[in-house]
């Protein structure tokens, strides 16, 4: 148990140090990865194996291309309210960033740049949501301990995310690594699949038409905030 306190004390620290970086958002994933093949060797090779898996079977497919429509979706936020895409759109452009859940310091830092930014994604006439598989109890876990300023949405049994080809099988080792980090797919999404979305991040605009996109199938890369803003500046 002392062990896996201080593994789990090192993997913070590794956090908030590459959180803390004075630079882009992918440098500072480069580092917490770096920092992460150091603690955890074997669950990081693994990711690469999981991810050569999940690229050899294509992971864009079915994603709008930039210009196209993205579909509507209903989906409830962390307090239970319904929330719709074009409700969403009316007031400005949005920008969509589907993550793993709360317990994926990617998907954290991924998030916390957005926080950062969402002053200036605001004034430039957008919002944000982060939309996740888990269920709302868990949901408003992730906007708390991450200090969101904007909406998280549940894909209740990733439904939407499974619409746009974004679903893919974690696979017996990392379910069971998983578990020995109490990390438990079944309990925070309600399931026993074992599926997670392969987190993406779209810019849309109010005429619903997606303005940028990233879709990568290695969830340690995200985004950068200069390409959202660009895109927002674009947007109609």
């Amino acid at each position: 148990m002392a062990e896996t306190k201080s593994l789990e004390q090192a993997l913070a620290e590794a956090f908030h140090q590459a959180d803390a970086v004075e630079a882009p958002l992918d440098e500072r994933l480069r580092f917490y990865l770096g920092e992460s093949r150091k603690l955890l060797p074997d669950l990081e090779a693994t990711y690469d194996q999981l991810v050569a898996r999940i690229q050899a079977n294509g992971a864009d497919v079915f994603v709008p291309a930039v210009g196209d429509k993205l579909p509507d979706f209903v989906m409830s936020d962390s307090e239970g309210r319904l929330v719709d895409l074009a409700s969403l759109l009316e007031k400005g452009p949005l920008v969509i960033s589907f993550n793993r859940g709360p317990w994926c310091d990617y998907c954290g830092l991924e998030l916390h740049a957005l926080a950062r930014a969402y002053p200036e994604i605001v004034a430039a006439g957008g919002e944000v949501v982060a939309i996740v598989p888990e269920t709302a109890k868990y949901a408003k876990v992730l906007q708390r301990t991450r200090d969101l300023p904007f909406r998280v949405l549940t894909d209740l049994d990733l439904a939407y995310a499974l619409s746009l080809g974004l679903v893919f099988w974690v696979g017996d080792k990392i379910k069971e690594t998983y578990r020995q980090f109490g990390i438990d797919l079944e309990q925070f999404q309600g399931n026993g699949g074992w599926f997670l979305p392969i987190p993406a991040t779209l810019v849309v605009g109010k005429d619903g038409r997606v303005k940028a996109r990233f879709v990568d199938p290695d969830f340690r890369h995200r985004l950068g905030m200069e390409n959202i803003l660009r895109a927002l500046a674009e947007a109609e």
